[in-house]
């Protein structure tokens, strides 16, 4: 495969968390991987203490990945020997996501997040 030059004249990224790449330029391999647990909890709460990562089994689940597809050849034309794109805007990258300019040969993201919402009983609060 003929490699092309990618060119952008401006990016403007308002966002990037948890565990997420802006990869400007090449790279043989990408990998990114988060682990989150979000607890919110009706009138706060005092401490993370009890909701260890380790209590919850997404967390230590295999993943299955997909078998190598099989390889296809194929003839490509490019007509321009670069990619030119005059902006780009994004508004968030999050959670293990990868936004990349340029070339990659393998990329591997995962997320597992586990949300928890605790809500106070109407009984306790009458009392």
């Amino acid at each position: 495969m003929k490699f092309r030059t990618t060119k952008v004249k401006d990016i403007k990224v308002s966002s990037l968390s948890y565990s997420s790449l802006l990869q400007i330029g090449d790279a043989k391999q990408i990998e990114s991987k988060l682990d989150a647990l979000a607890v919110q909890k009706e009138g706060g709460t005092d401490s993370d203490k009890g909701f260890e990562l380790e209590r919850y089994p997404i967390f230590d689940s295999t993943v299955k990945h997909f078998p190598n597809p099989e390889a296809v050849e194929g003839v490509h034309c490019h007509h321009q020997h670069d990619i030119s794109i005059p902006i780009i805007d994004v508004t968030a990258i999050s959670s293990s996501s990868i936004v990349q300019l340029g070339s990659t040969n393998c990329i591997q993201s995962l997320a597992r997040q586990k949300h928890i919402r605790i809500i106070r009983s109407e009984n306790k609060e009458r009392v």
